[in-house]
């Protein structure tokens, strides 16, 4: 079977320009040309070690004017690599994924839908196939650690292990369920949750894969217009991820 990989493109002009501050969680003032300017930050994420000033960055101009701001801040350059920071665009891609079969077990699928309630939630789709209903919630990762490890979250997330205890109690019914971690950036060698960030979401992880849900990690390449899936990555067991912590 021959599997096409699909590119999200972005629309519009793309320019580089350099951060120069970011005044608070949505905003972030860049040098465009020597031209100070006011973007949109896609992600609230601390991003502490990616939107530090001076980092090159690439911003797409919105032609809408009813916006406050002109631009998007799209993506970062980190170390050498580009790394996006549109927090919208996990779920876009692995959404694209699943129904281009490069997700392993999944291929072919006969329906997918986006943002399912569950109970006073949302999980971000459903996927059917053969009869089988998988439910699954899309993280996006772009805090990475020495030696090209990735991890999640880069700030405590009560929201997070919510979402996996819910995850937990749909596979108790009898469903399906996988969190996938979705990388921002290709140089990922593996993954594991950030237990020095949130000890709970580090506990509650490794206790609903025990439960039966099911867990992904996958890379992105990552362009200055476009991001694409690139490969799934290892997940360390809850031993290894110990160890880690031990050293």
């Amino acid at each position: 079977m021959v599997i096409e990989i699909m590119r999200y493109i972005y629309d519009g002009k793309i320019l580089e320009g350099r951060i120069i501050s970011r005044p608070n969680r949505f905003l972030a003032e860049v040098d465009l040309d020597g031209q100070l300017v006011l973007c949109h930050v896609k992600n609230t994420g601390r991003m502490r070690e990616l939107m530090v000033k001076g980092a090159k960055c690439y911003i797409r101009e919105v032609n809408n004017p009813n916006r406050k701001t002109k631009y998007d801040v799209i993506s970062l350059v980190h170390k050498g690599i580009l790394v996006n920071i549109d927090s919208q665009i996990p779920n876009r891609v692995i959404a694209d994924a699943f129904e281009n079969s490069q997700i392993r077990g999944w291929e072919n699928p006969d329906s997918l839908r986006r943002e399912v309630s569950v109970g006073k939630s949302r999980l971000d789709m459903l996927v059917e196939k053969d009869g089988q209903k998988l439910f699954v919630e899309v993280k996006g990762v772009d805090l990475m650690k020495a030696d090209f490890q990735a991890t999640f979250p880069d700030a405590p997330t009560t929201r997070g292990t919510k979402h996996l205890r819910e995850l937990e109690d749909l596979v108790k019914k009898g469903n399906q369920a996988m969190v996938i971690f979705c990388l921002h950036r290709e140089d990922a060698k593996d993954f594991r949750p950030n237990f020095k960030m949130d000890p709970e979401f580090f506990k509650t992880f490794y206790e609903v894969l025990q439960a039966g849900v099911q867990a992904r990690a996958y890379t992105c390449k990552v362009g200055r217009d476009y991001i694409e899936l690139d490969k799934e990555i290892k997940i360390l067991s809850k031993e290894e991820a110990k160890s880690e912590l031990d050293q």
